[in-house]
């Protein structure tokens, strides 16, 4: 890295065989600069092919190293704050807060959980086992050795992990006759959403992978309701695409809570556009709460809960939205 720059380097390959050019495998892989603005990071000398300066019209070659030198303005703000709820040997679990990245992906490089937790106390390595959307605060856990990360990795495609979520939905659940508290059981597939103009946008269809969630009403908050999540699976944004299938969308869900056009708006003119639209929250209030899983060493049952602030919700009676989340747990 340099001073006010963060280093991206990628090793090229062809995408299918065809040949593209630097500024098309720039549009291609970040698609939030269009395309006058990567020629004028290309003639500010940010773009390096090889060792030497890009150029647009450059035809790429399999295997070729290109290097961007991102400005770190270009990186949105996010909210850093996490706290460590579990730790050892092999593990560490975080409860992070409703407006930072897991990962470094798209416009997030440094200012990502991963990046955050390495920095502050000077670890070389974490290993990744799952993710949460950047508006989804709660608990999540990182391996802190590879083998350790395997056995995680074995687990979780045995289903042998449990998650719980809080959520605070756009409407209330559905009241079946016999049972004392709505509650809604959706075994529908989901899949990239073909009809939609967003690339990131899933949808519930036919094509998609076979998918399990079960919500169960806590608490009734005048037109919305605060819900139990149980994903049975671990599909992409998978609670959020059948909550808004049930016509129920996570509150403050601009994704799947607004049109495409709507959510496009909020992109280029952020949330100003959601305070025209009376938009009820700048953050969806998806919360991670409780993992529940086999230790991969101790070999005993392990639970990490995450409470938050944000999470009892209160503030909606208010009509307001608090800026920080405050994590806090437990372990069993």
């Amino acid at each position: 890295m340099t001073s006010g720059h963060t280093e991206l380097s990628f090793h090229y390959m062809r995408l299918g065989g065809q040949v593209e050019t630097l500024l098309q495998f720039l549009l291609r892989r970040f698609r939030y600069l269009d395309d006058q603005q990567w020629k004028e990071n290309i003639d500010a000398k940010r773009i390096w092919v090889d060792g030497k300066l890009g150029k647009a019209n450059l035809k790429l070659h399999d295997n070729q190293k290109i290097i961007y030198f991102r400005p770190d303005f270009l990186e949105p703000e996010v909210d850093p704050q996490f706290d460590i709820i579990y730790e050892d040997d092999s593990l560490i679990a975080l409860c992070k807060s409703g407006n930072l990245p897991t990962s470094p992906s798209g416009k997030y490089y440094k200012n990502t959980l991963v990046n955050l937790v390495k920095s502050r106390f000077g670890m070389k390595k974490l290993y990744t086992l799952h993710r949460l959307d950047r508006e989804t605060s709660g608990v999540i856990i990182f391996a802190k050795s590879h083998e350790i990360a395997q056995t995680m990795a074995a687990l979780f495609r045995k289903k042998r992990i449990k998650k719980k979520y809080s959520a605070v939905l756009n409407g209330h659940l559905p009241k079946s006759s016999g049972k004392a508290i709505p509650e809604a059981f959706i075994y529908l597939p989901i899949g990239k959403d073909l009809n939609s103009k967003i690339r990131i946008k899933q949808s519930v269809n036919s094509q998609g992978k076979p998918c399990q969630t079960y919500f169960s009403e806590k608490e009734k908050i005048g037109d919305f309701s605060l819900v139990e999540v149980r994903p049975i699976t671990g599909r992409t944004h998978q609670i959020r695409v059948h909550a808004a299938h049930i016509g129920l969308a996570v509150l403050g869900d601009k994704l799947y809570g607004l049109p495409d056009d709507g959510f496009i708006r909020w992109l280029s003119e952020g949330d100003d556009y959601l305070l025209e639209r009376n938009f009820p929250l700048h953050r969806q209030l998806l919360h991670a709460s409780e993992i529940r899983f086999e230790h991969p060493v101790k070999k005993n049952e392990t639970v990490i809960r995450a409470t938050d602030e944000t999470v009892s919700y209160t503030h909606l009676r208010a009509h307001e939205t608090p800026e920080h989340g405050v994590c806090g747990g437990g372990v069993e």
